[in-house]
């Protein structure tokens, strides 16, 4: 099957109402309800919805990236754009950036700018690429595209990994049920080296809290469906 297929549009005189949208799988690829809004001179809201394809990351090869109508040269944080938007339109809430990161002195989640600043700035994991709060739950996201094999990659799935660790030693030691992160992983690279992520939940799975339940590991599109099922 292409990659690409013809977006088709739909018109709709109803309210927005959350989770009433019909999804579709075809194959490698899930279509997303995309919902805009338009407002008339009356300000009435009219819903116009978009079918999005979601490629799962073992078919997200250079070569798709490259074809992809959102992807420039790679300069210019396309990919997480992308991702941004993506996850904005499957949970129908703005994902903000922040600058949260967590501290592994004290293993709490603090706003720190610029941390290699200071001389503990070692000591900070990377900022989470976005942030949602819903009725008072706390998603974290941390959004990677990651595919061509070379060490540049492999160095970045390693902090990634690293990333992970630091978010279960937060869980751990936090007795917290408001948080959760969400690491999006795309890219045939992500997907070749599943099973470290894979090994590092299971390592933990006898800890005094289940992990799983709190921390998600996948690309986009097991994220959508992870989503689906969770609401």
């Amino acid at each position: 099957m292409n990659n690409k297929s013809k977006i088709k549009s739909k018109k709709s005189t109803k309210k927005f109402i959350k989770n009433e949208n019909k999804d579709e799988v075809v194959d490698e690829v899930v279509i997303v309800s995309e919902k805009k809004e338009t407002v008339s001179e009356k300000k009435e809201t009219i819903e116009t919805i978009e079918e999005l394809e979601i490629m799962n990351s073992k078919g997200q090869t250079k070569t798709w990236r490259m074809e992809q109508d959102w992807y420039e040269t790679g300069k210019k944080n396309e990919c997480e754009i992308n991702q941004r938007s993506l996850i904005e339109k499957i949970i129908n809430n703005k994902c903000e950036k922040t600058q949260d990161r967590i501290c592994k002195l004290n293993n709490l989640i603090e706003s720190k700018i610029n941390p290699y600043k200071y001389e503990d700035g070692f000591e900070w994991t990377e900022n989470f690429d976005g942030k949602i709060i819903i009725d008072n739950m706390i998603y974290y996201f941390n959004l990677k595209f990651v595919c061509e094999a070379g060490g540049a990659q492999i160095r970045t799935l390693k902090e990634v990994y690293d990333f992970i660790k630091a978010q279960i030693n937060f869980l751990m030691l936090n007795n917290t049920t408001n948080i959760y992160f969400y690491n999006i992983l795309d890219g045939d690279t992500s997907f070749k080296n599943r099973d470290k992520f894979d090994f590092l939940i299971k390592k933990n799975k006898e800890s005094n809290i289940d992990i799983s339940k709190y921390i998600f590991i996948g690309d986009m599109k097991e994220f959508y469906d992870f989503w689906k099922n969770k609401n």
